[in-house]
């Protein structure tokens, strides 16, 4: 059978499933593994939340509603939520729900972008979601570059690569896998460079998942030149991974083309797990929470790190991330990639990490900070550098 595509999908798996699927067959096999993979939190969504969802999933005219821009209620709570948190005002009606923020890029490259003809500019890293739907669309793939020292924007890279051809620019801060943040300096100068020349969308999944200092939104920003679109999610702050509940803010223009194409594309988001992400919204202590075990887990990796000599771990902003550099490490023991490190690391400490590969750093491993032996897991990391330096 014949696959209409030009992508080579085996160089675009995700190894990061591969690497959790690794894990998993491990414990199938009785081994005992900490998974540093998805950024999947390990602790439990609140009981309110459950609740809500059991509760419209028992009642058959909550469970049955059919909404394919997502319900009204939910949407009038999260233009609530901005209207208290970023003290911006947002009409529900520019607030697309889908399953995820997944579908959402998906679907947005395909209504801003012509096939083969216009470019994209990405982050490097980017997450890999970017990538695969530029390639989706056949689009020209052009990088600037967040530096690996700094964890700041190289403003030269972003002019250099912005061309007459750009048509979407992804931002997203704090950043996947860096945990960079763009400062509003960064984000009026991109809209300086842009110039409304190209959507900017700000994909701030994390926004509430800083360590230091609070990363801005687009939505904050005042008199730009450029079309501005966010994308968020209930799965990260607010634990609902496996739930699917994301959204984009979009200007008046997308509202029908988004959401024509879930007419036909998606039908509707679960309202079940619609009713669970407005409990979410009410509980931001949980958010809180999380964000200070995260911040000292980043905390123990840096401190714990100091040790190893050939590995560098970057000082994670925010996010559920923190990358290691590993290319001296890589150099000196002669190994050819991030999945190969990886894979060893797997075999020998029963460690499951990502490949930087995924996000266009072959030399650098991710770690997730959501598995409850998270400490254990660093100094399993540690030992094993330690021990072949």
């Amino acid at each position: 059978m014949r696959v209409n595509s030009s992508i080579n999908y085996d160089a675009n798996r995700f190894l990061m499933f591969e690497l959790d699927q690794l894990a998993n067959e491990y414990e199938n096999d009785g081994q005992e593994t900490i998974r540093m993979t998805l950024g999947k939190t390990e602790l439990p969504v609140h009981p309110d939340i459950n609740h809500a969802m059991i509760d419209a999933l028992q009642d058959f005219k909550k469970s049955s509603l059919v909404f394919p821009a997502g319900l009204p209620e939910l949407r009038e709570k999260i233009a609530e939520h901005y209207q208290i948190y970023r003290n911006t005002k947002i009409s529900p009606r520019n607030i697309i729900i889908s399953t995820g923020t997944s579908t959402i890029f998906r679907n947005l490259f395909y209504l801003l972008l012509q096939e083969g003809v216009d470019e994209v500019l990405l982050p490097l890293p980017y997450y890999s979601l970017y990538h695969f739907s530029a390639l989706l669309t056949k689009s020209k793939v052009r990088y600037y570059k967040i530096d690996l020292d700094t964890l700041q924007l190289d403003r030269e890279s972003f002019m250099n690569n912005f061309t007459d051809k750009t048509k979407i620019v992804v931002i997203n801060t704090p950043g996947n896998p860096l945990g960079n943040i763009l400062s509003k300096d960064d984000l009026y100068f991109m809209d300086s460079v842009v110039q409304g020349r190209a959507a900017i969308i700000n994909d701030e999944i994390y926004s509430n998942m800083f360590f230091d200092e609070q990363s801005p939104s687009v939505m904050e920003l005042d008199n730009t030149q450029s079309v501005f679109i966010t994308t968020n999610s209930f799965s990260k702050g607010y634990r609902m991974y496996s739930r699917r509940v994301g959204y984009c803010i979009v200007p008046d223009e997308l509202v029908l083309p988004l959401t024509v194409i879930q007419h036909h594309t998606l039908l509707t988001t679960d309202p079940t797990v619609q009713f669970g992400a407005m409990a979410a919204l009410a509980h931001q202590e949980e958010v809180e929470y999380i964000r200070q075990l995260y911040r000292s887990r980043r905390d123990y990796t840096l401190e714990r790190f100091k040790s190893v000599d050939t590995v560098q771990a970057l000082e994670s902003k925010g996010s559920f991330y923190l990358t290691l550099e590993c290319s001296e490490y890589l150099r000196k023991h002669n190994i050819e990639s991030s999945l190969d490190l990886a894979t060893r690391i797997m075999e020998a400490k029963n460690v499951a990490t990502v490949p930087g590969s995924d996000f266009g750093l072959p030399q650098t491993l991710r770690l997730s900070y959501t598995c409850a032996k998270y400490s254990e897991g660093i100094d399993r990391l540690v030992d094993f550098f330690n021990d072949s330096q």
